[in-house]
């Protein structure tokens, strides 16, 4: 070890000798390495990490496919079937989110509301960051109405204050209780900013969409017993589903296809983002390799100006071993001084990656640089740098007769030396081809599809989102009392040439409704 520091130093002064080789060399690796570990930070905290749920590799998503849709989602009874059928689940929970005007604290505000039965983040094993969670009972029609504020609203909107339990306000008519703030999570199924128990939502509690077998409005997730793989509990499933189909044939057409579904919940989350991040973790790998061969082609053409120098090394006793350590240590000085601007570069990044992967996976928010993504970073510097180290020895050492000579005319180097130059060139200009015709491919699709002809004309369009509160507005008459007068009001609008209401829009990424459709 001491030996090696003493190289580090010679290796430090050396390279101070030549600032501009330097400098260049510590570039061209941070920009390699800061690509990478910014790529694997999003591939990290997006498909490799545990869900920030206790009972991570046990929860299952649901899902009820038709011929018609890839997901119809669940019914109240369904739910309730499934809950009392399936004994290889410890539990079954329900969900959907809706929009709710809030009252009580100054202008009415919309608020993204998800519906919960009781046992939901119990089953998730979510503990909560201040006061309580939901307890057994209060997902019941008629229970005491309370929420449960998530960690984004309670910070952007409540001022993060430490007393807000126990607070009220009004919604649907009734004053909800705050009882609890949840800590951050995954933006999973919805960005949602309050938590209700289900009997309190005055649409899932309808007297009809409780009885309704085909009132499919709700997602549905489950919980594995202990020692219970996904396959077995897929098959209990299938038989469970098997017997609801043959109770209730009306709700479950031949012709519509109904089956039903189970996937883990980490493949959920990360199965529409996997394919994009491993291309992108593909392609800043193609940076690196570039960067790396680069880097190595500087320190062949250095070492080719120093062939006196190892050359009279050798002759005194040193071996290749020895010069090796020699020149890993002036290899190290560059690449792990570049790794720490790498990193520095990705941290810088971190959250223009975070902003777009939100767009892909709701597990933007767990993207960062962590010990793993550090680890990473250290092992691509150390193996960059140990590979540049070893690229000089890969040909043979010159005589001290044959360097001393060379050295004298000033010429350069022969045939055989040149011959690694080369094929690092060759290597880097082949894979600078790949990204470049791959770079080329992408922004040939981002002009054809914005020139792609959508069908509809969409300047001089304004569009704005009205949720009725459905405790006043729980009937189709006074919707569409409402819906008459706010046309009538709009149509006067000066600058107005024509106003519509609907309740979807094209390519709004919205899950198809099941619902029949009212003119």
């Amino acid at each position: 070890m001491r030996s090696f520091g003493h190289d580090i130093r010679i290796a430090v002064r050396t390279l101070t000798r030549t600032p501009a080789f330097t400098l260049l060399a510590i570039l061209t690796m941070a920009l390699g390495i800061g690509a990478t570990t910014a790529i694997f930070s999003v591939v990290n905290g997006a498909l490799l990490q545990r869900l920030p749920y206790a009972h991570d590799g046990r929860l299952i998503r649901l899902r009820q496919p038709s011929t018609n849709q890839a997901d119809e989602g669940f019914s109240v009874p369904e739910v309730a079937e499934y809950r009392a059928q399936v004994s290889d689940f410890a539990a079954v929970a329900e969900y959907h989110s809706m929009a709710f005007q809030l009252y009580g604290r100054g202008e009415p505000q919309r608020v993204q509301t998800g519906v919960v039965s009781d046992d939901f983040f119990s089953m998730l094993g979510v503990q909560p960051l201040l006061g309580r969670l939901f307890r057994p009972g209060e997902d019941a029609v008629g229970a005491p109405p309370v929420v449960v504020l998530s960690y984004r609203y309670w910070v952007d909107r409540m001022g993060a204050d430490p007393t807000v339990v126990g607070q009220t306000f009004t919604m649907n008519d009734k004053v909800h209780t705050i009882v609890g703030v949840l800590p951050p999570l995954p933006v999973y199924p919805d960005r949602n900013d309050i938590w209700m128990p289900a009997g309190a939502c005055p649409f899932r509690s309808a007297p009809a969409m409780m009885h309704d077998q085909a009132g499919r409005m709700l997602m549905a997730f489950a919980l594995l017993k202990p020692g219970v793989s996904l396959a077995r509990a897929r098959s209990d499933l299938t038989l469970v589903d098997q017997r609801i189909h043959a109770a209730y044939p009306a709700a479950y057409p031949a012709a519509s296809g109904f089956g039903i579904r189970a996937a883990s919940l980490h493949e959920e989350l990360t199965r529409g983002s996997r394919p994009l991040f491993l291309t992108l973790l593909a392609t800043a790998g193609f940076v690196l390799v570039v960067a790396a061969a680069n880097f190595a082609n500087l320190m062949l053409a250095r070492q080719l100006r120093r062939r006196q120098e190892v050359a009279l090394r050798a002759a005194l006793g040193a071996g290749r071993g020895r010069i090796f350590r020699q020149l890993a240590a002036e290899s190290l000085c560059i690449t792990l001084p570049g790794g720490v601007l790498g990193v520095l570069i990705a941290l810088s990044g971190m959250g223009l990656l975070r902003t777009f992967a939100a767009r892909v996976t709701p597990r933007a928010g767990e993207i960062g640089i962590d010990p793993v993504v550090l680890a990473v970073a250290l092992g691509l510097s150390v193996v960059v740098g140990m590979a540049a180290a070893l690229a000089p020895l890969m040909r043979a050492q010159p005589s001290l007769n044959h360097a001393l000579r060379e050295g004298s005319t000033a010429t350069t180097a022969g045939r055989r030396a040149g011959r690694g130059r080369d094929l690092l060139v060759a290597a880097q200009v082949a894979l600078a081809f790949v990204l470049l015709i791959g770079a080329g491919l992408m922004v040939r699709s981002l002009v054809m599809l914005q020139r792609a002809d959508a069908g509809y004309q969409a300047g001089g369009v304004l569009t704005a989102r009205v949720d009725l509160n459905f405790t006043r507005y729980n009937s189709s008459a006074r919707v569409h009392d409402f819906a008459r007068q706010l046309l009538a009001r709009l149509a006067g609008q000066r600058d107005v040439l024509s106003v519509a209401l609907t309740s979807d829009f094209p390519l709004n990424d919205a899950q198809p409704s099941a619902q029949p459709f009212e003119i």
